[in-house]
C-alpha cells in the first residue's frame, strides 16, 4: 500500500518536472523565433517592421526608441545580425532572456563595422510571441 502511494507520488513529481522542462524549452524556442523575426525587421531597415516587437510600455520611452531606431536606419545598413539565446527564465508572468549577439553593418560613409555583446531582454508574453519591455547589458541599438 505504501509502495503504491510512493510510486504515485514519484510519478506526479516526475510529470510536474517534465512539464516545467517543456515550458522552459518552449519559451527558449519561442524567444529564439521572436528574435529571428526582430532580426528580419531590423535588416529591412524600417520602424514598421520592428515596432511589433516592442511594448508601448518600453522603459526608455516608446517614442524615444522609435526616433533612435529611425536615425539608425538612416545612418546604417545592417548587413548581418545573429542572436544566440543563452538562457530563459520566467518570473511573475515575464520572461527574462540572456542573449548573445553579433552585428555587422555599413555606416553612411560606406565603412564596414562590427559589434558584439550580451544583453538581457525582459519580455512580456503576448500570445505565442513576446514584446520587449526592457533591455540591459550591452547596447544593441
Amino acid at each position: 500500500m505504501i509502495a503504491k502511494h510512493l510510486a504515485a507520488l514519484l510519478l506526479l513529481t516526475l510529470t510536474a518536472c517534465a512539464g516545467e522542462v517543456t515550458d522552459r524549452i518552449d519559451h527558449h524556442e519561442r524567444v529564439a523565433q521572436n528574435l529571428d523575426g526582430l532580426k528580419q525587421g531590423l535588416q529591412a531597415g524600417t520602424w514598421s517592421r520592428v515596432e511589433r516587437f516592442f511594448s508601448p510600455a518600453y522603459y526608455e520611452g516608446y517614442g524615444e526608441l522609435r526616433n533612435r531606431m529611425e536615425d539608425r536606419f538612416r545612418n546604417e545598413q545592417l548587413t548581418d545580425l545573429q542572436f544566440v539565446v543563452n538562457r530563459v527564465l520566467e518570473n511573475d508572468g515575464l520572461v527574462n532572456a540572456q542573449v548573445r549577439w553579433n552585428k555587422a553593418w555599413v555606416d553612411k560613409t560606406g565603412t564596414p563595422r562590427k559589434a558584439q555583446g550580451v544583453s538581457e531582454f525582459t519580455l512580456k508574453p503576448q500570445g505565442r510571441s513576446y514584446r520587449i519591455l526592457h533591455m540591459s547589458g550591452d547596447r544593441l541599438f
